[in-house]
């Protein structure tokens, strides 16, 4: 059974949607009553789901509609058209948690208590209440801190005991709103763990909106993309990031670790190509052709050697993906045979540009 979300507290009641969507967006449209008497859209016509234990990511530009999608799914706001729905689960009504950057904590009280008081405050039994609380910190990494209150925490931890907070009280549903905002490599990678691991021990379902392409390709399956409120293309991670098509996709996925062109090439690069040469070519590789020696093999065939300049490889959930930026040679024929070639082994190929 589903649930329409709004701001009152949630009640199951039965319709016909799909079971294995958790969070349901169809055809959701949010639109504000402007101060000239306008009209001001923030989303149109928004459909994707999340299924139950799924991470889905939603990428896009500053003031795209991604804070206004993890409001909605909140219950802070109801949409104008469509209809946001999480299913219930086991016969119990769906409960939500927020990691936003700033997420408060009591800075007089310890770990366990900011864990535990809202926890009392909703009559749950005591039992009950620190079964939640082990299972939360356990998710957060964060048993040995127990006992210490907000400001003996370092940052990266304080934003680890808000994601317990966020978890517990047996929520199944989680929002991150740029979970690793201004976090150190390091506490971004310990945090990003943790949801991992309330992701897939726990069957948390994750709706993650962020800047951060590194949070993405490591938490995420699932990518959507949108631009001014609309959904302008959704895949999985590794084709989105391989093989992107929207221009705005193509601006986040060279974002993606590995994928951008280093600093002191950016600077020369040229839209022309000049005698003898180089062009850079950015590759995304997906499935098998992530795991075949595609350059060793084009480079043996052409008689000449494909430069790799920067890249990553990755895999989620056995889905191999990649993306290299290689330099060849920018003389003809040997640039649209590299090309010809690229393409016919199963690699997306995008020219950057030529250097001389």
């Amino acid at each position: 059974m589903n649930v329409p979300l709004r701001a009152a507290p949630l009640a199951a009641a039965p319709t016909p949607s799909v079971p294995s969507d958790h969070l349901l967006f169809e055809d959701v449209r949010l639109a504000y009553r402007a101060s000239d008497g306008g009209e001001i859209v923030a989303l149109d016509g928004v459909s994707f789901s999340v299924p139950r234990g799924g991470v889905v990511a939603v990428i896009g530009p500053s003031g795209a509609g991604k804070s206004s999608l993890l409001r909605l799914a909140e219950g802070r706001e109801r949409p104008t058209a469509g209809r946001v729905e999480i299913t219930a689960w086991g016969g119990a009504a769906p409960s939500v948690g927020v990691l936003a950057p700033h997420a408060a904590l009591d800075p007089n009280l310890t770990l366990t208590e900011n864990l535990a008081a809202p926890l009392r405050r909703s009559g749950r039994p005591e039992p009950e209440i620190a079964r939640e609380i082990e299972q939360a910190l356990h998710y957060a990494g964060l048993d040995a801190e127990r006992n210490r209150r907000p400001g003996e925490l370092a940052t990266g931890e304080r934003r680890r005991a808000a994601l317990a907070r966020a978890l517990s009280g047996g929520r199944d549903v989680l929002l991150l709103d740029e979970p690793t905002s201004a976090l150190d490599p390091d506490s971004a990678q310990e945090l990003l763990a943790a949801v991992t691991r309330a992701s897939e021990e726990r069957g948390a379902t994750v709706l993650l909106a962020t800047h951060d392409m590194a949070a993405v390709t490591t938490l995420a399956r699932t990518v959507v993309v949108i631009d001014q409120g609309r959904v302008v293309e959704t895949g999985r991670t590794s084709r989105i990031f391989s093989r992107p098509e929207h221009r705005v996709t193509r601006r986040f996925a060279a974002a993606a670790p590995g994928a951008a062109l280093p600093p002191f090439l950016r600077g020369k690069l040229k839209p022309t190509p000049s005698p003898q040469g180089k062009a850079l070519l950015r590759l995304g590789f997906e499935g098998l052709a992530a795991t075949r020696p595609v350059l060793t093999h084009v480079a043996r065939e052409l008689g000449f050697d494909l430069g790799i300049v920067a890249g990553s490889m990755g895999a989620l959930s056995g889905d191999p993906f990649g993306v290299l930026i290689v330099a060849a040679p920018s003389d003809e024929p040997y640039f649209t045979a590299a090309l010809e070639r690229l393409e016919d082994n199963g690699l997306a190929v995008e020219t950057l540009g030529f250097v001389s």
